[in-house]
């Protein structure tokens, strides 16, 4: 890797933070976008290359000895990408025929010349355009194409949380419909999604501790709490609705979702929760639709009768239709922030328009729902959504990138006096609603 002078020179990187009112981009040096372009994404890169290594022979198991040499361009074509993120490489169309082809290439010819590589666009477009990148290298092979090369990691999560899950599933079996238990599944679900294998490069964090006395002690890490409104939402419908959550992480997250979700229907607060899954394999963690059944399964097979009777009754559920995996989208794995959605998939908004309330869960889906842009911390959240408004709409995400809205005034200020790093760690939390 060519030292960072070097390659901050070459490529015009500018030593500062990201201006304000400006597109987030690895083009600012003190920006986290640097950061995931010099150091984390590189590594992530050099895990799926070496697990291709490493895993040779149960691959080869899996999809047949003619696979080898698929397995050995697809190794090669990962760490090539590795080097064209590491040199400031040139974003390409795509070739194939993949149904979001024609979607990707249309925007990438839309970015002005001067924005078409690693750090000098946006950094959500860059970063989504590698993943989409890494799938694109797998599907252009005979015998690889539907390989999940992030699969063991969810897989491995999940086994890692079954202590948590369990003392979950006890705690979870007797609820009462109110809004004090709705807050604290709502806050279970939020601080769920610190089980972020993104953010770590793939590097496993187990949860651990009484899942219910840190909703209690991470209170003051909650800095902005809608969970009010959005139980109006709910408890003031006719119960016959549908709530939308649009998944992030798989494995203990995923499962705290499916807890929400199930209180929302045992509850009578709505007749059907839709999850949306992602169509490929996307920022390490994220929820595809067999990491959905593999995790009721896995739960349904469980030795421990507490775990395995939570998996069989979400089945249930998923039979009758009260658990429904909506449509695989592309949108989701697209480059584009949620505003533009009814220009690009009129009928998504359609789709998410029937639902009482949209959950969009996690770092990334506020991403795009804010866009990837320095807005003033104190900016409102509906300013932000910048129209899109098909619902009622709820964002969990704990802070795990810099940008974020709706704080009070100078409260973003006294966060980072505390520590510089604030916004990176995942150790704060918001609960934004916005009604339609």
């Amino acid at each position: 890797m060519a030292s960072d002078t070097d390659f901050d020179a070459k490529n015009g990187i500018v030593d500062g933070p990201t201006p304000p009112h400006t597109e987030l981009a690895a083009l600012y040096k003190q920006s986290f976008a640097y950061y995931t372009f010099r150091v984390r994404l590189p590594s992530t890169l050099a895990t799926i290359a070496d697990s291709l290594v490493k895993d040779k022979d149960v691959l080869l198991a899996t999809y047949g000895a003619a696979a080898e040499a698929d397995i050995d361009q697809t190794t090669k074509d990962v760490r090539q990408l590795r080097a064209d993120i590491l040199g400031n490489g040139p974003l390409l169309p795509f070739g194939g025929n993949d149904s979001d082809t024609e979607v990707w290439n249309a925007f990438l010819e839309k970015l002005p010349k001067e924005k078409r590589s690693y750090f000098s666009t946006c950094w959500l477009y860059a970063e989504c355009y590698m993943y989409r990148k890494i799938s694109s290298i797998f599907r252009s092979t005979a015998h690889l194409p539907a390989h999940d090369y992030f699969s063991e990691q969810k897989q491995t999560a999940a086994k890692l949380s079954v202590d948590a899950m369990l003392a979950v599933a006890k705690a979870t079996r007797h609820n009462e419909r109110n809004s004090d238990t709705f807050r604290q599944l709502i806050k279970l679900n939020l601080w769920g999604n610190r089980c972020d294998l993104s953010i770590t490069s793939g590097k496993q964090v187990k949860p651990t501790g009484n899942a219910f006395d840190q909703v209690t002690d991470l209170e003051e890490k909650l800095l902005i709490d809608g969970t009010a409104e959005v139980w109006k939402a709910l408890d003031g419908a006719s119960g016959e609705g549908i709530v939308d959550i649009i998944f992030d992480n798989a494995g203990y997250e995923l499962y705290t979702d499916l807890i929400l979700a199930e209180y929302i229907i045992d509850k009578g607060l709505a007749a059907k929760v839709r999850f949306s899954p992602k169509a490929i394999p996307w920022f390490i963690s994220d929820v595809m639709e067999h990491d959905f059944h593999w995790t009721l399964q896995f739960l349904a097979d469980h030795p421990d009768p507490a775990l395995s009777e939570v998996g069989k009754k979400w089945q249930r559920l998923t039979t009758e239709g009260k658990f429904e995996l909506s449509p695989l989208e592309h949108f989701w794995t697209s480059p584009y922030e949620f505003y533009r959605m009814p220009e690009v998939n009129q009928p998504l908004y359609d789709r998410l328009k029937e639902a009482q309330l949209v959950i969009f869960k996690g770092d990334l889906n506020y991403r795009k729902l804010l866009g990837d842009f320095s807005w003033d911390s104190t900016e409102s959240f509906e300013t932000c959504l910048r129209g899109f408004r098909p619902s009622n709409l709820c964002t969990l995400r704990t802070i795990k990138a810099d940008l974020i809205c709706g704080l009070g005034a100078g409260v973003a200020e006294q966060l980072f006096a505390k520590d510089k790093d604030w916004m990176l760690t995942g150790e704060y939390g918001v609960i934004q609603f916005a009604s339609k």
